[in-house]
C-alpha cells in the first residue's frame, strides 16, 4: 500500500473542491448508480501497466526466458573457449544480471506511469462531489484513512480503493442508503414524498 507521502499525488491534475456545502447535491439514486458503474478493473495497475508498455510489452515478458537461454548458451561457449565451466558460469551470471538490473529500470518507468494513471482514474471516479466519502458510513473503520485520503485529493491508496468499491458494490443496502441519504439530504427526496415515507422502498 501506497504511503500518504507518495511523489505522485502532486502531479496530478488540479481537482475543484468537493465539498458538499459547494456542490449541487445529487439524489441517492444517482450515489448509488455512480457507486456500481464503477469498474474496478480499470484500477488494475498490472494490466494498466501492460497498457502504458503498449507495443514495448513484449521485450518484458521474453526477460526472463531470454535470461535463461543467455546464461546457458554463454556459458557453454565460455566453458568452451576457457575450458573453465564454473568461471564462465560465474561471469555471464553477473552479465546476465546487469542487464536484467537495466530491464528492470526502464520498467519501472512505465510502473510509475500506470500508477499516475490509475490515480487519476480514481480522482475521475470521485468527481467533484466525491464518491467513497459518502459512504463512509456503511465502510469499516478500517477505511477511515482512505475516505479522509480522498477528501484531501489523495489518491494514491490504490488497493484500499478497490477493496472500498468492492464492499460496497457487493455488500451495500441500497434501501439503507437511500434513508440515511434523504434525512441527511431532505431537499433530494422526491417533493411529493411525505417525511414519513422514508421507511419504504421506492
Amino acid at each position: 500500500m501506497a504511503q500518504s507521502n507518495d511523489p505522485t499525488q502532486s502531479e496530478l491534475p488540479p481537482q475543484t473542491d468537493n465539498d458538499e456545502n459547494t456542490t449541487d447535491i445529487p439524489d441517492a439514486e444517482t450515489m448509488l448508480k455512480r457507486l456500481q458503474t464503477v469498474n474496478v478493473d480499470d484500477f488494475d495497475l498490472r494490466t494498466v501497466t501492460d497498457e502504458v508498455k503498449g507495443n514495448q510489452a513484449w521485450l518484458f515478458a521474453m526477460t526472463l526466458p531470454m535470461s535463461a537461454l543467455l546464461l546457458v548458451s554463454f556459458t557453454l561457449l565460455g566453458a568452451f573457449l576457457s575450458g573453465h565451466f564454473v568461471l564462465s558460469f560465474l561471469v555471464t551470471a553477473f552479465v546476465v544480471y546487469g542487464l536484467g538490473k537495466l530491464i528492470d529500470q526502464y520498467e519501472q518507468k512505465f510502473r510509475y506511469q500506470a500508477r499516475l494513471e490509475v490515480m487519476d482514474r480514481i480522482r475521475r471516479a470521485e468527481g467533484e462531489f466525491g464518491l467513497v466519502p459518502h459512504f463512509r458510513d456503511f465502510l469499516p473503520k478500517k477505511y477511515r484513512h482512505l475516505w479522509q485520503s480522498l477528501r484531501r485529493y489523495n489518491y494514491a491508496y490504490i488497493d484500499q480503493y478497490i477493496a472500498a468499491i468492492r464492499l460496497l458494490q457487493q455488500r451495500l443496502d441500497p434501501d439503507k442508503f437511500i434513508r440515511v441519504w434523504r434525512l441527511k439530504y431532505p431537499e433530494t427526496a422526491p417533493l411529493d414524498e411525505d417525511d414519513d415515507s422514508y421507511d419504504r422502498v421506492e
